[in-house]
C-alpha cells in the first residue's frame, strides 16, 4: 500500500506531478524520458479547478508545450461514459452499470417542500411547539425542505438507513423534536414511494454508486499508475475509493498536510471514542478526516512516506501546535520551550503578518493595498475568504487602480443585476406598486419598456416628482392612473389660475404641461407590462409555476429594448435567470407549491438563491480571489486569509431544524462542528504558503466582532513578542489604507458668505420667511436667489406638518363659516368640518389611530374655548391675507406679506391676533427680543392697514398663541407677555409691532448693501437645529474648525 504525504509548505501539485514523472510514486514508472507513458496513468484530484491547474503543471514540469496527458478527473466527477465503455469492452468481467438517474435538484426541492407543507397543515395551529413550523408561508416551507434535503444527503453519505430513526426514543426528546421525528418517520415511508414513481434515486446515493463503480473498474482493469491526491477522504465513499486505489498494484494515495509533528497522545485524542463521553472524537480538528482515513487504511502515521522535506521556513510545527487538541494543550509549556520547536516557530513567524482593521471596509482596503504591493513586486497574490461581501469590497478597491484580477467565487443569481431586476419586478407587483421597489425597478439598468436605455429617464423623473415624492400615493395600477389623472387636472387648474390643491412653490407644479401627456402614456405602458403579476388578486393562491410564467412575461415586457430583445435574459446572469425559468417550465407539471402574490417574491428568491453565476475567467491574472474550497491545492507567492472572525472563518455551526445534536450523534451523523474542522484544515493548508497575511475586522455592522479562534491560538503559540511583530507588519497596510482617501493637506472650509447683486436680492417675503432671514440668511439665499427647492423624501410618512395643515384648514373653515355667530353645537360642527379635511389622510393607519382621536379632543376643547372667547368678540376673520410696502432707495419697494390664522374684531374696537400652533409656540421673551417676529409683524401690517377691512391706525390689544396638541390638555391659550424678565413691565402689542417694524426695515436696508453677505446661522441659538440647506452651506465642515456663520450672537 502506497500512501504518501506532502507538507503544507511544499507546492502540492508540482510535487505530486514531479514525483509521478520521476517514478517516485510508482516504482518502475518513469515518464520524464518517455512522456508518452503518461497516457496510461490516471490522476484523481479533489476539484475541477485543481484538475485544470494540473494540466498546466504537467507542461511546466516537463518543459514542453504539448504532451499526451494522463486521465485527470475530479473525485466527485466520475465519467459515466467511460464506465459504460468499460462495461462494453469487458463483457461479463465487469458488473453491469445499472444506476438509475438522480432526481433533479429543482424537482427534489419542490417535492420535499410539498411534503413539508402538507405535514405543517396537519399540525394543530394552537400547538406552541408546532408554531415555528406552520408559520412563515411557502418560503419558510422551502427553507425547511432545503434543511431536510441536507439531512437526507448526510444520511446517504454516511450510509445510514431511514430505519435508524426507529432507534430514537421519542419520550426522551423535547416536544419540538418529537414532532420533527414524527415527520421524519412519515417521510421515511413517503419519500421512497416518490422516488420509485419517478424512477430516480437520491443524488448523494448515485454519486456514491458511481464512485464505487469507478473503484471496481480500476481494480479490475486499469494497468497503469492510478494516483489519488489532495483528498482527506471526509466522505465514506471517497475514503473507500482512496482505499481501493491504495491497494492497487500501481496505485498511490497522496495526502495533503498530514501532521507528523503532533505527539501520539494528542493524535489519539483526535480520533477519540464515540462511546466514551470523556474522550469523544474531535471533528473540529483539521486532522480529523486524515485520522479516520489512516484508520480505514489500517496504517499509522509512520507508515506514510513524505514525498518532499518541509521548506526552510515551513510552518508545519507552528500549525501543529496552534491546532493542538484542547485536551493536550497542557503540553504547550514544555513543548514550546524546546529549542528546536522555538526556533521553528520563530522562523515560521518571519513572513507572517496580522492585519487588525477597524471595520470590514478598512480591512478590504488593507487587503487591496497588500495585493497592489504584490503586483508592483511582480509576484502572485491570492485572497482567500468565505466572506463574499469582503471579496466584493476588495474587488471594488482593486478596480480603482485598474488592476486585473480573477475571481473564482461567483455570486448568487439573486444578487446579480438580472436577479435583482427579477426580484424588484416581483416585489413591485406584490407590494401594489409601492414607491421604493417601483422606483428602483424603473431606474434599474435593465429597464427598457420598449425603448433604448435611458430613453425614458426624463419621464421616470417626472413620475417620481409628480407622485412619489411625499406621502405614498394610491396602491396598484388603478391607483397610479387615478392619482396621475388627478394630478394632471390640478396642474391644469393651477396653470389657468384657478383654485388648485397644488401650491405654486411645489417642485411638481413646475412640470411642463406637454410632458404630462408623455407621462400618462408611459404609466399606461408600465401598468400593461406589470399586469400579469399585478393583476393577481391579493387573496388569490396559484401554483408557483403559473406565477413564475407570468413573472417571466413581466420581465420580458419590462426589459424589451427598441430592437425587441429582452435584456433581462442576456449576458451570463441573464442566461442563468432564463435557465431557472426554463427548468421550472420543463417539469411540465405543476410545482405543487401554492403561493399568493405577496408570498411569491420571497419564495422566488429562496428557490433560486443557491444558483451561482461565475465570473468569466481572466487569463494571465496574477491577483486572484478564491473561496476556501476553490483555493485547495492552489499555489501563490502571497496568500491573504481574510474575514478571520468567529461565524465567518470558522463558520458558525449550522442549526438543523430536524434533528438535535444528540439525535445526530445517536444516528452516527456528522455533528455541527464538523464544518469547523473542514475550515480549520483549509486554514492550516493555506498557512503553509511562503508569505501569509491574516486579516480580521474589530467591528462588523457596528457591533464588536470576535477574532477567529485560529488567531487566538496563534497568539498563544507565537508568544507576545512575535505576535506584536506580526501586528506591526500589518499596521503598515492599515496605515496605507487609511491614507488612501486623506489629502496631503486639509484646508479648513470657511463659512459661506455669498454676496449676490442687489438686483437678485428678494423684494417680497412673508412674515415666516423673515424668521428664517433673521436666523439663517443663507436659507433665503438658497431658496429665493438660487431658487433651490428641496424634494420631499420618497414614500414619506405623514408628518406633523400634514396633521397641522388638516387642523388649520378645519379651524379656518369653521371660523370663516361662523365668523359672526356660533352654531348651537360648535363641537359637532367642527368635527363635521374636520372629517372632510382629514378624509385624504384616513387611508393611513397612523392618522386613524392617532391623529383623528387627537383632533376629536381638540374639537371638544376648542368648542368650549371658542364659546367663551366670543363673549368679547364682535367678529372673527380667518385665514386672512395682508401685506404692506416698504419704500427703499432707487425706487425699490419691499413687500411684506402675511396670512393670519385668526384676527378678532373685539368689542372695544381693538384687534387681537391669534395663531394656532400644533407644536411648541415661542415664548414671550423670544417674541420680545425679535427672534420670533411673526405675530408682531402681523400686528405691524394690521396697524398700517394691510389687511382688508381693517383701517390703518387700528390698535392691537392682544397677541395670542393657541397650542393645539390633542394631548392633556388638548389645547392651551397663551396670551403673550412681551418682556425680558419676569418682574419687568410687559410691552404693549402696538409698541412691539412698531419695534418689529423698525427692526425689519433695518434688516432690509442692511441687505440692500451688496457688501452684506447672506451668512449661515446668524443666530447661534439655532446652531443645533438641522436646516434644509445645511449640507449646501457645508456647516459641519467649517463649524468643526471653530468657524462661525457671522452675524450677531
Amino acid at each position: 500500500m502506497r500512501v504518501f504525504n506532502i507538507p503544507t509548505s511544499v507546492p502540492f501539485l508540482r510535487t505530486v506531478i514531479a514525483a509521478l514523472i520521476d517514478g517516485e510514486l510508482i516504482a518502475g514508472f518513469e515518464a520524464r524520458a518517455h512522456p508518452e507513458r503518461l497516457a496510461d496513468a490516471a490522476l484523481y484530484l479533489p476539484t475541477q479547478r485543481a484538475c485544470r491547474m494540473a494540466r498546466e503543471v504537467f507542461l511546466d514540469v516537463l518543459g514542453t508545450d504539448a504532451v499526451l496527458l494522463p486521465r485527470i478527473a475530479a473525485l466527485g466527477g466520475i465519467d459515466e461514459d467511460e464506465l459504460e465503455f468499460a462495461q462494453t469492452e469487458t463483457g461479463d468481467e465487469f458488473a453491469a452499470l445499472e444506476i438509475p438517474p438522480a432526481l433533479g435538484p429543482l424537482e427534489r426541492r419542490l417535492a420535499l417542500t410539498q411534503l413539508v407543507a402538507q405535514w405543517a397543515r396537519q399540525l394543530a395551529p394552537g400547538d406552541p411547539a408546532a408554531a415555528p413550523l406552520v408559520t412563515g408561508g411557502p418560503a419558510a416551507s422551502l427553507a425547511l425542505a432545503d434543511d431536510l434535503a441536507r439531512l437526507m444527503d448526510d444520511m446517504a453519505t454516511r450510509g445510514i438507513a431511514w430505519n435508524a430513526l426507529d432507534g430514537l426514543v421519542p419520550d426522551d426528546l423535547d416536544r419540538y423534536w418529537q414532532l420533527t421525528l414524527k415527520f421524519l418517520r412519515i417521510a421515511k415511508d413517503a419519500w421512497p414511494t416518490i422516488l420509485a414513481a419517478t424512477g430516480t434515486i437520491e443524488p448523494a446515493l448515485r454519486r456514491d454508486h458511481l464512485i464505487e463503480a469507478e473503484a471496481a473498474r480500476l481494480t479490475a482493469h486499469h494497468k497503469g499508475p492510478v494516483i489519488a491526491a489532495g483528498s482527506t477522504g471526509s466522505m465514506p465513499a471517497t475514503a473507500k475509493f482512496l482505499h481501493a486505489i491504495a491497494k492497487l498494484p500501481h496505485g498511490a494515495v497522496v495526502l495533503p498536510g498530514l501532521d507528523t509533528d503532533l505527539d501520539d497522545d494528542a493524535w489519539k485524542a483526535i480520533g477519540g471514542d464515540r462511546s466514551d463521553g470523556n474522550n469523544a472524537p474531535l471533528p473540529s480538528h483539521p486532522q480529523f478526516a486524515l485520522h479516520g482515513l489512516l484508520a480505514r487504511f489500517g496504517i499509522l502515521r509512520r507508515d506514510v512516506v513524505t514525498l518532499a522535506p518541509s521548506a526552510p521556513q515551513g510552518r508545519e510545527i507552528l500549525t501543529s501546535e496552534l491546532m493542538r487538541p484542547a485536551s493536550a494543550s497542557a503540553r504547550w509549556r514544555e513543548r514550546l520551550a524546546e529549542p528546536a520547536v522555538e526556533a521553528a516557530i520563530a522562523t515560521a513567524c518571519q513572513n507572517l503578518t496580522i492585519v487588525e482593521a477597524a471595520n470590514p471596509e478598512m480591512e478590504a482596503l488593507a487587503i487591496a493595498v497588500a495585493m497592489r504591493e504584490a503586483r508592483a513586486h511582480d509576484i502572485s497574490a491570492a485572497l482567500v475568504t468565505p466572506d463574499r461581501a469582503l471579496a466584493r469590497r476588495v474587488m471594488a478597491a482593486l478596480e480603482r487602480w485598474q488592476l486585473v484580477y480573477d475571481d473564482s467565487g461567483g455570486d448568487s443569481l439573486m444578487d446579480t443585476p438580472a436577479g435583482l431586476f427579477a426580484r424588484l419586478a416581483a416585489q413591485t407587483a406584490a407590494e401594489n406598486l409601492a414607491p421604493a421597489p417601483l422606483l428602483a425597478l424603473l431606474k434599474h439598468p435593465l429597464f427598457r419598456l420598449g425603448a433604448a436605455q435611458g430613453a425614458d429617464a426624463e419621464t421616470i423623473a417626472d413620475l417620481e416628482i409628480a407622485l412619489y415624492r411625499g406621502t405614498r400615493p394610491s396602491a396598484g395600477c388603478a391607483g397610479l392612473m387615478r392619482d396621475l389623472d388627478q394630478f394632471c387636472d390640478e396642474h391644469a387648474k393651477l396653470r389657468r389660475g384657478e383654485l388648485s390643491s397644488l401650491h405654486p412653490s411645489e417642485p411638481r407644479a413646475a412640470l411642463p404641461p406637454d410632458r404630462l401627456a408623455v407621462l400618462r402614456t408611459f404609466a399606461a405602458r408600465l401598468c400593461e407590462a406589470l399586469q400579469p403579476l399585478a393583476g393577481i388578486k391579493a387573496n388569490e393562491a396559484l401554483d408557483f409555476s403559473t406565477v413564475a410564467q407570468r413573472h417571466r412575461a413581466v420581465l420580458e415586457a419590462l426589459s424589451r429594448d427598441e430592437n425587441g430583445t429582452a435584456r433581462a435574459f442576456e449576458s451570463m446572469d441573464g442566461e442563468a435567470l432564463a435557465k431557472a425559468f426554463d427548468d421550472l417550465a420543463e417539469m411540465n407539471t405543476p410545482s405543487g407549491l401554492t403561493v399568493s402574490r405577496a408570498d411569491y417574491p420571497e419564495t422566488f428568491k429562496t428557490l433560486f438563491a443557491d444558483r451561482m453565476v461565475r465570473r468569466p475567467q481572466t487569463d494571465g491574472a496574477t491577483l486572484r480571489i478564491y473561496g476556501p474550497l476553490e483555493a485547495r491545492l492552489t499555489q501563490c507567492d502571497r496568500v491573504i486569509l481574510g474575514g478571520l472572525v468567529e461565524g465567518v472563518w470558522p463558520p458558525a455551526p449550522r442549526i438543523d431544524p430536524w434533528l438535535s445534536r444528540p439525535m445526530r450523534h445517536d444516528l452516527g451523523l456528522d455533528l455541527p462542528e464538523r464544518r469547523i474542522g473542514l475550515s480549520a484544515h483549509d486554514f492550516a493548508q493555506l498557512l503553509g504558503t511562503k508569505e501569509v497575511i491574516l486579516t480580521h475586522a474589530a467591528k462588523i455592522g457596528g457591533a464588536p466582532a470576535v477574532a477567529s479562534r485560529f488567531l487566538h491560538r496563534l497568539e498563544a503559540v507565537a508568544g507576545e513578542a512575535r505576535w506584536n511583530g506580526m501586528k506591526m507588519r500589518g499596521d503598515v497596510y492599515v496605515r496605507h489604507a487609511d491614507a488612501l482617501d486623506h489629502p496631503a493637506t486639509v484646508t479648513p472650509q470657511p463659512p459661506p458668505q455669498p454676496k449676490p447683486p442687489r438686483a437678485l436680492r428678494p423684494l417680497k417675503m412673508s412674515v415666516t420667511e423673515i424668521e428664517d432671514w433673521l436666523r439663517d440668511p443663507y436659507t433665503i439665499y438658497a431658496r429665493r436667489i438660487l431658487k433651490l427647492t428641496p424634494f420631499d423624501p420618497v414614500d414619506m410618512p405623514l408628518s406633523a406638518a400634514d396633521r397641522g395643515s388638516a387642523i388649520h384648514a378645519a379651524l379656518g373653515e369653521f371660523t370663516e363659516t361662523f365668523a359672526d355667530n356660533l352654531p348651537d353645537d360648535p363641537v359637532g360642527a367642527l368635527i363635521a368640518i374636520g372629517e372632510k379635511h382629514f378624509a385624504p389622510l384616513m387611508e393611513r393607519p397612523e392618522a386613524r389611530a392617532l391623529w383623528w382621536p387627537r383632533f376629536l379632543r381638540i374639537a371638544n376643547w376648542f368648542g368650549g374655548w371658542e364659546t367663551g372667547r366670543r363673549d368679547d368678540v364682535a367678529r372673527v376673520a380667518a385665514e386672512i391675507r395682508g401685506e404692506i410696502a416698504i419704500a427703499l432707495e432707487a425706487g425699490r419697494v419691499f413687500t411684506l406679506s402675511a396670512r393670519a390664522d385668526r384676527i378678532e374684531h373685539r368689542s372695544d374696537r381693538s384687534f387681537a391676533i391669534v395663531d394656532y400652533k400644533t407644536g411648541q409656540p415661542p415664548s414671550g421673551k423670544q417674541v420680545y427680543l425679535g427672534l420670533s417676529p411673526q405675530l408682531t409683524l402681523e400686528a405691524a401690517i394690521l396697524r398700517e392697514g394691510g389687511f382688508a377691512g381693517i383701517a390703518a391706525g387700528s390698535s392691537v390689544s392682544e397677541i395670542v398663541y393657541v397650542r393645539l396638541s390633542g394631548n392633556r390638555p388638548a389645547g392651551e391659550e397663551r396670551l403673550l407677555e412681551l418682556k425680558l424678565n419676569r418682574g419687568d413691565q410687559a410691552q404693549a402689542p402696538d409698541d412691539a409691532a412698531l419695534a418689529a417694524r423698525m427692526k425689519l426695515e433695518a434688516l432690509i436696508r442692511s441687505f440692500e448693501n451688496e457688501a452684506q453677505p447672506y451668512n449661515s446661522l446668524s443666530l447661534s441659538m439655532w446652531s443645533n437645529r438641522y436646516g434644509t440647506y445645511d449640507d449646501l452651506a457645508r456647516i459641519k465642515e467649517w463649524s468643526a474648525t471653530g468657524g462661525a456663520g457671522g452675524g450677531e450672537e
